[in-house]
């Protein structure tokens, strides 16, 4: 009896951890515009709305930026942070930024960029 008892606490335990995530994939779902983006709390002398995610309900993703730097792969959120995997460039590494916010039109990223703190607030397009 003791076997048959522990595999649905078990089951019912890791259901309630995963779910703890404040946030959920299919609300990150759609085109994101960015509309401001911020370095050590200056901003950057960048245009902002080269700036765009596209997440797709199967977890791929793409995002295009500045210099004409573009990527698209796959894409997952677990706890506060968003992991992205480039699946267009061989030598890439799993990426992870934090989610800040997300709500239906708001998505704020803190990610690094050489050891400098960085913020993205975007928009949602669709």
């Amino acid at each position: 009896m003791y076997k048959s008892f522990a595999s649905p606490v078990l089951i019912v335990i890791m259901s309630l951890l995963l779910g703890c995530s404040p946030y959920r994939q299919r609300d990150l779902v759609g085109e994101w515009q960015a509309i401001a983006i911020s370095q050590e709390g200056d901003s950057l002398q960048i245009d902002p709305k080269v700036v765009q995610f596209t997440f797709n309900k199967n977890e791929g993703y793409t995002f295009k930026s500045t210099l004409n730097y573009h990527e698209s792969g796959t894409y997952y959120i677990l706890d506060k942070r968003l992991f992205t995997m480039d699946t267009l460039n061989r030598a890439s590494t799993e990426k992870a930024v934090e989610i800040l916010l997300l709500t239906p039109d708001s998505l704020h990223l803190r990610m690094s960029d050489a050891g400098k703190g960085r913020l993205m607030k975007m928009v949602k397009r669709k």
